[in-house]
């Protein structure tokens, strides 16, 4: 007991003093004050990291962690909201839950960026991680089809229905309304079918390809194709050099038989002129191509002599002037070519080695003809150039 009132005591009374003992339990106070606060912000500490942790433990029990284990295709259908991606995920076993998911989509601003179509995946990846992969372009799924250049109409049906999987009957349906497919207008009082008008070129095709939208692809980038020329521009141009009667559609059909009877670039512009000149003179064109498309033969230009009577529009052989329509799908190449002819005065031109594309043009029947003969030479090299030629082993 003296112990606790040790120094309590005023030195000159004897007293217990009253002061001394407020300083004491001010000092005690604080002592315990600090004591208190000490261990408030422990437990406040120990609450906050035993959270955190749950939080952790938590994100661990409902998504995967790691880069995934088997590739998959995932299709995110068009319309599809945010919200609903992580289900398909889940379905698709690419994330664990779809609370993870969404947790992801959340964090991250760019969420709302992710496309429809279909892509590249993983089964058992972390949210983040497919997500990352969602928003980056490389794990798209690119679906290309190919027209290539100087293909009949029947032809490019075939290439379409086999890169669509869809049926060609589909595509021979669509191509009958003219007016519904995309064809310039002054394609339209003219054209019969769309031969011509399906531009050869590669294009991506929507995740569910229908026949017309396909139709269309091809049909916008020869609308394109026709303007960079300018076919309309260039056939008033040429009628008034030529004086012909030319027009847009005209030069589709011209540059449509440039398409079949050579593939060397310098020798569209020439074969151009050699039309040209044929028709200014009056002289039927005299193309094999346009017989071999009225006989129904599309990949072989040697005729019998009985083919090249066939009664026929497209028989340039008997009739004067150009086809009633386009006989092939020209390219860009083809269609410049008819649009800018060459100069010279050739009325000519045979093939005289069909394996380089060699070919001689002429402005006399003379020339022309030892020109035949030495593609005839060129043919009896060899069997193998002798089946080129004809066809058949001799």
């Amino acid at each position: 007991m003296r112990r606790l009132t040790d120094g309590l005591r005023d030195s000159r009374t004897g007293r217990i003093s009253s002061g001394e003992i407020w300083s004491r339990v001010r000092s005690a106070f604080a002592v315990l004050l600090s004591v208190g606060v000490l261990a408030g912000g422990g437990i406040f500490v120990y609450q906050q990291g035993h959270a955190a942790w749950e939080q952790y433990q938590d994100s661990q029990q409902d998504d995967y962690e790691g880069a995934g284990e088997q590739p998959i295709e995932v299709e995110i259908p068009s319309g599809t909201a945010l919200s609903e991606i992580s289900e398909i995920l889940v379905r698709a076993e690419v994330v664990k839950t779809a609370k993870a998911f969404d947790r992801e989509v959340k964090a991250n601003a760019n969420s709302k960026k992710i496309q429809s179509g279909r892509y590249t995946l993983k089964t058992h990846m972390a949210a983040k991680l497919a997500l990352e992969w969602l928003l980056d372009p490389s794990h798209v799924v690119r679906e290309w089809m190919t027209l290539t250049e100087g293909q009949w109409l029947k032809t490019q049906v075939k290439q379409m229905a086999k890169a669509t999987e869809l049926p060609a009957k589909q595509f021979e349906k669509a191509l009958k309304d003219l007016d519904k497919i995309g064809l310039p207008k002054w394609a339209l009082s003219r054209a019969k079918t769309a031969e011509g008008f399906l531009f050869p070129d590669s294009y991506e095709l929507p995740t569910k390809p229908k026949a017309i939208a396909v139709i269309k692809l091809t049909t916008k980038r020869f609308n394109s194709v026709a303007k960079q020329v300018d076919l309309e521009g260039r056939a008033k141009a040429l009628s008034k050099s030529e004086k012909l009667k030319l027009s847009a559609y005209d030069l589709v059909v011209v540059a449509s038989i440039i398409e079949r009877e050579v593939f060397l670039p310098e020798d569209r512009p020439k074969v151009a002129r050699v039309i040209y000149n044929r028709l200014k003179a009056g002289q039927p064109l005299g193309m094999s191509s346009t017989v071999a498309y009225a006989v129904g033969r599309e990949g072989d230009l040697d005729l019998s002599t009985e083919q090249t009577k066939v009664n026929s529009p497209y028989n340039t052989y008997k009739n004067k002037g150009l086809p009633p329509g386009p006989i092939s799908s020209p390219g860009k190449a083809a269609l410049e070519a008819a649009a800018h002819p060459a100069k010279g005065n050739w009325r000519w031109f045979v093939t005289v080695n069909p394996a380089t594309g060699e070919t001689v043009f002429s402005d006399n029947e003379s020339d022309w003809s030892k020109a035949v003969d030495k593609y005839k030479a060129w043919c009896d090299q060899s069997d193998a150039n002798y089946k080129v030629c004809y066809g058949k082993d001799r």
